[in-house]
């Protein structure tokens, strides 16, 4: 026991097999936790960055930001870690030691995703008011001595929630497959969190004005917030269709170590072929012998 790798408790080889699966399924989920993790740290702290530089305030407020980070930490790792693993995880060739844990494949979408969120938001914060024709939310066009949330920022606020738990469909899959949708029937408290963050959002949007200086939506900006963070789905879904270049790679192989035999193991090496050449001697000697014996019979 002591020098063995794998130590079987229940004296049945299908164990290795499940071990397997359920240590690639862990390593995924903690990829697809990162991957949606990271986009939401981008994009959430651009935003932030960029409304503190050009407008002077965020559109995103310290609370709203809050509930943003309760959403990509506590849900998300629940949700992403909860579906069981498949028998097309063994079809998986082993990862080398020295694969990064954020593999091309996830930076592909991770930026991907971010550049698609950030170009949204941004819109929305400059033009959103003229494109859905109500009051600019921003410091310097507020009416003078208005206060209070506003519908402007409040639906960039919906906006970036909605996209990212459309985008958390998309962590589902980090390998490129093209159905993200795969298993998610099955996966009852995928499902329950889902709906949870979706209740607490609409809770949070409609009631929460003093906390989250939210103002209550109507049905159509509802339905633009859902709308566009829905676009997430088929921009994952063209990303996946990206191949990278062969020469685009962050996992470097380990470098093959030429074994050099030692004297001993080379003396070991004559001393059986020796032997295996007296065995062949003695064997075509029976031979011979044989074929003289039946040549005298005849």
């Amino acid at each position: 026991k002591d020098a063995s790798d794998i130590i079987l408790m229940d004296d049945n080889f299908r164990s290795i097999v499940s071990a397997v699966k359920w240590g690639r399924n862990v390593y995924d989920s903690i990829a697809k936790f990162l991957q949606f993790q990271l986009t939401v740290n981008i994009v959430a702290i651009s935003t932030a960055v960029i409304g503190a530089v050009v407008l002077e305030e965020s559109s995103l407020t310290a609370i709203q930001l809050l509930w943003v980070n309760l959403i990509m930490d506590t849900f998300a790792s629940l949700a992403l870690a909860t579906d069981t693993p498949t028998e097309a995880m063994l079809k998986r060739k082993p990862y080398p030691r020295t694969k990064p844990l954020i593999s091309e494949r996830m930076m592909k979408h991770m930026v991907g995703q971010s550049i698609f969120q950030l170009a949204v938001i941004l819109t929305m914060t400059f033009a959103g008011d003229k494109i859905f024709g109500i009051e600019s939310g921003r410091k310097y066009d507020r009416p003078a001595g208005a206060t209070g949330p506003t519908v402007h920022y409040t639906m960039i606020f919906n906006t970036f929630v909605f996209l990212q738990l459309f985008n958390e469909i998309n962590a589902r899959r980090i390998h490129d497959e093209l159905n993200v949708f795969e298993g998610i029937l099955t996966n009852h408290i995928y499902l329950g969190i889902s709906v949870l963050q979706l209740v607490l959002q609409v809770l949070i949007v409609q009631f929460g004005s003093l906390v989250f200086s939210c103002t209550p939506l109507t049905g159509s900006q509802w339905a633009i917030c859902v709308a566009i963070g829905a676009v997430s789905l088929p921009v994952g879904l063209v990303l996946r269709c990206i191949r990278l270049p062969a020469s685009f790679t962050m996992c470097q192989e380990t470098t093959v170590v030429e074994k050099v035999a030692s004297p001993r193991t080379k003396a070991l090496w004559r001393r059986s072929l020796k032997r295996l050449q007296v065995q062949i001697r003695v064997i075509k000697a029976f031979q011979t012998s044989l074929a003289s014996t039946k040549a005298l019979l005849h």
